[in-house]
């Protein structure tokens, strides 16, 4: 009899699907799927095993946390510690010079993708009369949320998301693994969006209503379908998606902006995180390396970058995205008055990943009125709404190149160390063309300008190989773990 191995995460609360209680068990046991996922409370257990995978499991955190804002120049390891040595991995000195990629998203959205395939295909033998209410359909939407959420991490971080004639897209896998299947070039960029689409629209269909952030939700994955077409370039589609997921003429759900990370396992902002309690978050590599206290002299190494601090400047939002580290011990040395990342912790001692709320939609739909010449007011009205609950100033641009700053700083003061927002931005911003305009990168990565500027300083030549190399690593390379097994997984240009 074929076996299939599915990993089944013990869970209390598995009607609710709480991923707040269930995140620091680890899966308990394992079996094949024949005869393991029989009825609505095994179908329960396997779905908290799918959450259980999402990226940022345990000491492997730091990747989907910190990767973007090193590689945007947003955080910084504390200029007093110097040049040699490690804080936490290498990863600290080798993002911000974009020499750096991690296999660990790689694998969990995989992972997400076929346990997510295991769980369909058992769902499936199991009749609807058996849950409660319209549960089955409810869990088939999840599914199908997770796995459209898992391809799209997957193209973003290791696709040429931005060019849909590309062939660079994702190896789409919606079959259980089999020797036969094992080996799959990759799909283009295109068929990667229509997949992820088609995906979402189920999802959309099926989907349990909000009720809290841990789970998969209709208005979760109506936010991801605009934020694919945001992706793709289809900004007049983006509009509409957007229109139909939320009301921009609203006010935000959550009026603080601290309240966002505060009560995040409650707030109506946020449409889709991952959660810790207490004593996970208290292992996590990003919380003991990033956060800092006058009581914990082993935290705080990293903090934001002086030019993102002046980049917020006298921003209201800079309480809930700065702490304060009173002082910081070092090889002997004593460094004070340090800030540090206060969204990396919060008030409950937990700390979320959130990926997807509802003032990324804002954004977007600023953005995207601006990139399809609508008028200047228009196309601020959305970040307007932003800054007044922010409390912050509100002036209104006077010219087309005052809004492209006005949308490029409001992404960076909003969505600072959440998911990777700061470098996704820094790369729109730079343009989509064949040499991107990487002026706003370099002022906040000085690092990677100061490696620029030596390779310019040798030669011409190897300041424009140096450019090329930037260019080309905007993206990550596909892991070596995929291509060992499957060389008909094309790499990116430039590994």
């Amino acid at each position: 009899m074929k076996k299939y191995i599915f990993g089944l995460l013990l869970a209390l609360g598995v009607a609710s699907c709480d991923i707040v209680d269930v995140l620091d068990k680890k899966p308990a046991f394992e079996a094949d799927l024949e005869g393991a996922i029989t009825n609505p409370e095994t179908v329960e257990l396997a779905l908290n095993g799918i959450y259980y995978n999402l990226p940022g499991n345990g000491f492997n955190v730091i990747f989907p946390t910190t990767g973007g804002p090193f590689k945007a120049g947003t955080l910084r390891r504390q200029e007093f510690t110097g040049e040699v040595g490690n804080t936490i991995y290498y990863s600290e000195r080798y993002y911000p010079t974009l020499s750096y990629s991690d296999t660990y998203e790689w694998d969990d959205d995989y992972s997400i993708i076929k346990n997510a395939n295991y769980l369909e295909e058992a769902l499936n033998g199991i009749d609807a009369g058996a849950f409660e209410g319209n549960r089955k359909e409810e869990v088939l939407g999840e599914i199908y949320y997770l796995r459209a959420f898992a391809y799209f991490r997957l193209l973003v971080r290791y696709g040429e998301y931005w060019d849909e004639t590309s062939p660079y897209g994702v190896i789409i896998r919606n079959e259980n693994p089999s020797v036969e299947n094992a080996k799959k070039p990759r799909a283009t960029v295109a068929a990667s969006y229509e997949e992820i689409l088609r995906q979402v629209e189920v999802a959309i269909e099926k989907a349990p209503e909000w009720s809290n952030s841990a789970q998969a939700s209709k208005q979760a994955a109506r936010a991801l379908k605009a934020k694919a077409l945001f992706y793709s370039g289809k900004y007049q589609e983006v509009i509409q998606a957007i229109d139909e997921a939320v009301d921009t003429n609203q006010n935000l759900p959550e009026a603080n902006y601290g309240d966002i990370f505060d009560k995040f396992t409650t707030s109506e902002e946020i449409l889709f995180a991952r959660f810790y309690d207490q004593n996970d978050a208290a292992n996590t590599s990003t919380r003991e390396t990033a956060y800092g206290n006058s009581t914990l002299k082993n935290q705080g190494y990293w903090g934001p970058s002086k030019e993102y601090v002046a980049l917020v400047g006298d921003d209201p939002r800079a309480q809930a995205i700065f702490s304060d580290v009173d002082s910081l011990e070092y090889r002997g040395t004593t460094a004070y008055n340090l800030k540090s990342v206060k969204k990396f912790l919060n008030a409950a001692n937990n700390m979320p990943i959130i990926f997807s709320r509802v003032a990324e939609l804002y954004l977007m739909k600023a953005e995207a009125l601006y990139r399809t010449g609508a008028s200047i007011s228009t196309a601020y009205a959305p970040i307007e709404k932003i800054r007044q609950r922010a409390g912050a100033t509100i002036q209104i641009p006077t010219t087309t190149e005052e809004l492209e700053d006005a949308i490029f700083n409001e992404w960076m003061i909003e969505m600072s160390f959440e998911n990777w927002h700061e470098w996704f931005t820094q790369l729109r911003f730079a343009g989509f063309t064949e040499r991107p305009d990487f002026t706003r990168l370099f002022q906040l990565n000085t690092t990677l300008k100061e490696n620029y500027d030596e390779e310019c300083e040798a030669s011409a030549s190897q300041g424009e190989a140096y450019y090329q190399r930037i260019i080309d690593r905007r993206i990550e390379a596909i892991p070596s773990s995929e291509r060992n097994s499957n060389e008909l997984a094309e790499q990116n240009p430039g590994y």
